[in-house]
């Protein structure tokens, strides 16, 4: 195209648009349809200073360069465009809370979220200009929703808090982009619906351009779909903008303005759309009528598969069929039958250039759990379209199931270049690459899933544990913070002694910060544990080690380690028959060395009259743990220890004796 319009200074531009109408047209994303966009977009970007003549067009451009390339699953580039735009007219969105209600009978104002547009160094309403002249007569008509308890849009108690600009069309286009990515970017919940609809409240205030009207309308439609009490709303909105469609007015003129900035899809989704909702609602009948009128057998072939009438959806592909067979069309009669002989004729009629043939074979293999054939058709689906993002999650779950790490982690990394914002995703890549031993890749994967899920303790708990074995003790202590906001009660003494090891022993983790700057963290962490598990003794022990290495050790600090190490040794031997376990036996010797050293220590600085209290409460402490190991650990045939607590409990025995000996010489002091 671009020399026939060698004279025309945005020839690049117009062959960019000419290749994405080509592209909404064609069945998938097509990879040599994405090389030309981006040769001219590369072209376009290079003539970029012919735009700086007008702020609306250089705004204009980048909105759709960067619908571009989120329609290629390029979020990242995408924002980058989208912020280029805001910045050439100067705009600023943000997303902030104001009290108000949303239901008619609510007496409380609760915070609302509400979307601010304000203008870069100029009042609020400086930057408005006279947009279009449309009515909003010829505009596709915004339905009111027809509910009894929900109000149309939030009731602030400050009536100005949702009232934006006067926003010219292209601006308008701005926000709706920004929308967009923000959709595409964060993870699918309640709170991005949300954010949603605080957006197109903005959006839908001061009607002006035809095309944004029905891309806003249509947006607002697909999140209500699955509400209740919006569900009607939804459905007669999407047939109020096919019934727009129709109409002679607005003029083609007046249609057309901003249409690439703007989603507007092409006139048979939208009946798609409408005809796919009728049949989530049970209209099965109504549905298969707009199918079947636009010719759309893939649906026609789903909805009589969903009613279990796979003999009738394979008739209606065969009726096709006998006009002219299409690699295409064998596909559909392949899924409609379950017949692999059909998906290897489309093969062979399509020159082996079909990638929904040896997709579709995959398909049928993964279903039946075949994952090593799957995976052969998977690769050669790849090899002719790369840009199938479901093909690629089949094939990394396909991999995983047959242990293929390498080739798992491989078509998961695919995937996230193409749905960077699929917790999903970045989890299951982490877990390929801790099978392949690769932590380092792991723990950079979790980071993002993290990013994109933060609400999964699970989550939090793999992240804590790689964090912990690479010696990321900061984002470690971090993860279990998140943990017990998610899941009380969570405790991981393994994770917790590897933690307080490294801040005794003055480590450092791999971007070089020292862990001994963690002390804090870590005892406020373990004093909220042992609060709410105060019988746990490893806590209690992990505790009394992480005060008894405070940096700048006091009377205080050296009494509260002599007090955590007494606590953990009392909540070991509380338990009933502890004497007869020879680990936990063990661990209660442990304990009570730990407890003799730090009362032994705690009497420097300390006053021979408190000094000889706590010495003797340690002693009576310790005393207990003797007599019951004497007791319980006795071989009935030798009447000795039994062998593997004959060194620890010599060990106590000696502690003991210099305990004793340092409380005698405190009572002569008294």
């Amino acid at each position: 195209m671009r020399p026939h319009l060698a004279a025309c200074l945005t020839r690049d531009w117009w062959s960019m648009r000419c290749s994405m109408a080509h592209q909404r047209v064609a069945d998938e994303r097509s990879p040599g349809l994405y090389e030309e966009l981006l040769c001219a977009l590369n072209q376009a970007e290079n003539n970029i200073d012919l735009l700086c003549v007008s702020k609306e067009l250089t705004a204009l451009y980048h909105l759709e360069a960067g619908h571009l390339h989120l329609y290629y699953y390029d979020v990242g580039r995408a924002g980058q465009h989208f912020k280029r735009a805001r910045e050439a007219l100067g705009m600023e969105i943000e997303l902030t809370g104001a009290l108000g209600k949303r239901t008619k009978w609510q007496q409380e104002d609760r915070p609302q979220l509400v979307a601010k547009v304000k203008y870069m160094g100029q009042p609020l309403m400086a930057g408005e200009l006279p947009g279009s002249t449309l009515l909003p007569s010829d505009l596709p008509k915004d339905l009111l929703l027809q509910d009894d308890t929900r109000l149309p849009r939030p009731k602030f108690r400050d009536q100005d808090q949702d009232v934006v600009p006067d926003l010219r069309p292209v601006e308008q286009a701005v926000l709706l982009a920004t929308l967009t990515h923000l959709r595409r970017s964060s993870a699918n919940d309640i709170q991005l619906d949300l954010e949603t609809k605080a957006y197109l409240i903005a959006l839908l205030q001061y009607p002006k351009n035809w095309c944004l009207q029905l891309s806003a309308l249509l947006l607002r439609s697909h999140v209500e779909a699955t509400e209740s009490r919006a569900m009607e709303r939804s459905l007669n909105q999407v047939e109020e903008l096919v019934a727009a469609l129709k109409r002679e007015e607005p003029s083609r003129r007046e249609r057309l303005c901003l249409f690439g900035a703007s989603l507007v899809p092409p006139h048979w989704e939208l009946q798609q759309e409408l005809a796919r909702m009728l049949m989530r609602l049970g209209c099965i009948k109504t549905a298969l009528e707009v199918f079947e009128r636009l010719h759309l057998w893939e649906d026609v072939v789903t909805c009589f598969n969903g009613l279990q009438m796979r003999q009738r959806a394979a008739e209606v592909v065969q009726q096709q069929l006998q006009k002219g067979e299409t690699p295409k069309l064998l596909c559909m009669l392949g899924e409609a039958t379950d017949n692999t002989e059909h998906y290897l004729r489309a093969w062979e009629l399509s020159g082996h250039r079909s990638g929904r043939a040896q997709r579709c074979l995959g398909n049928h293999y993964y279903v039946r759990k075949e994952y090593n054939q799957a995976i052969t058709h998977y690769e050669k689906s790849l090899e002719i379209n790369r840009l199938q993002f479901p093909v690629w999650q089949r094939l990394a779950y396909c991999a995983l199931q047959v242990e293929a790490w390498e080739k798992c982690a491989q078509a998961y990394r695919r995937c996230s270049v193409l749905e960077p914002d699929s917790f999903e995703v970045w989890n299951n890549m982490s877990q390929a690459y801790l099978k392949l031993d690769q932590k380092p890749r792991a723990w950079k994967a979790l980071k993002e899933a993290l990013r994109c899920k933060m609400d999964s303790w699970r989550l939090w708990d793999n992240f804590m544990l790689v964090s912990t074995s690479l010696g990321y003790m900061q984002d470690a202590l971090a993860a279990y913070s998140h943990i017990l906001g998610l899941k009380e009660r969570h405790v991981d003494t393994q994770v917790l002694g590897r933690v307080v090891k490294a801040i005794v022993e003055g480590q450092r983790d791999p971007e070089g910060r020292e862990a001994q700057g963690l002390y804090r963290r870590c005892s406020e962490l373990l004093g909220r544990l042992t609060s709410e598990v105060p019988a746990h003794p490893e806590l209690w022990y992990l505790y009394g080690e992480l005060t008894r290495a405070h940096l700048s050790p006091d009377p205080q600090t050296r009494h509260q380690a002599m007090q955590r190490f007494r606590k953990a040794v009392a909540a070991t031997t509380q338990r009933p028959g502890w004497e007869k376990d020879t680990t936990t036996v063990v661990a209660a010797l442990h304990r009570a060395v730990a407890l003799a050293e730090a009362a032994v220590t705690m009497t420097e600085g300390t006053s021979p009259e408190a000094a000889v209290t706590d010495l003797n409460s340690a002693r009576m402490c310790i005393n207990g743990v003797l007599v019951g190991v004497r007791r319980g650990q006795v071989n009935v045939a030798t009447g000795e220890i039994v062998e593997g607590v004959q060194e620890p409990l010599k060990l106590l025995e000696d502690k003991m004796t210099t305990l004793k000996a340092q409380l005698d010489t405190l009572r002569q002091q008294t």
